[in-house]
């Protein structure tokens, strides 16, 4: 798989995730904590994506069997002795996965963030999941903006009226309602939208650990 598309499947499983936990507490989140739940991942998955270099293919080089000397004489070939496979060596790490990897680890590391994704919350009540939640959301928004420097892409309050020009980029202004007709527009802005600044892409791992197996010994 690409490491290109890769970094992308695991942002959106990430986005995935953040929306459903999103949805989950709804009725108790301002509106730009859902789309920030979807747009954090996305955001540092697409920046990812673009900073992995494209390493174009090698074609194998074709090697020619050697030709075989004429009229010499070959001792005979020993039997084959049985060896023991060699162990296979762990697949190579591509740079995309490097990060993704670092990254991910972060996560875990500072707020258990792949256990909470493995636990079924249907076990759960309300009540434990918000105090679950509660305890993480700290550990796991100081991770991301470490990450992320954000800004919106309106500067503007939610619920003002902002004017949409004749010349608006799709990709940073979404129209929802009762669109028709032509640019410019008026209308109220629900949601500012996020870009980001900067991002400072953790050291990347060589490994496939995301993080360590713990052992406690008595």
């Amino acid at each position: 798989m690409k490491p290109k598309v890769l970094v992308l499947i695991i942002s959106l499983l990430v986005a995935a995730a953040c929306g459903a936990l999103a949805y989950y507490f709804k009725d108790g989140l301002p509106p730009w904590a859902i789309g920030a739940f979807l747009g954090i991942p996305l955001a540092g998955g697409l920046l990812a994506a673009a900073l992995v270099p494209t390493t174009p293919e090698k074609p194998s080089p074709v090697e020619k069997e050697p030709e075989e000397p004429k009229d010499i004489e070959r001792p005979p070939s020993p039997e084959p002795v049985a060896e023991k496979a060699p162990e296979s060596p762990e697949p190579e790490v591509s740079a995309a996965e490097a990060y993704v990897a670092s990254f991910l680890g972060a996560l875990q590391k500072e707020g258990r963030f792949l256990d909470f994704l493995q636990e079924d919350l249907a076990r759960y009540d309300d009540t434990q999941i918000g105090a679950a939640v509660r305890s993480i959301h700290p550990k796991l928004r100081a991770v991301v903006f470490e990450v992320v420097e954000l800004a919106p892409v309106i500067e503007a309050e939610e619920g003002t009226e902002v004017w949409v020009e004749e010349d608006f980029d799709p990709q940073k202004i979404r129209l929802i309602g009762n669109v028709k007709g032509k640019p410019p527009f008026k209308g109220i802005l629900r949601h500012p939208g996020w870009r980001f600044r900067k991002i400072k892409l953790p050291k990347p791992r060589k490994d496939q650990i995301l993080a360590p197996a713990e052992v406690e010994i008595p």
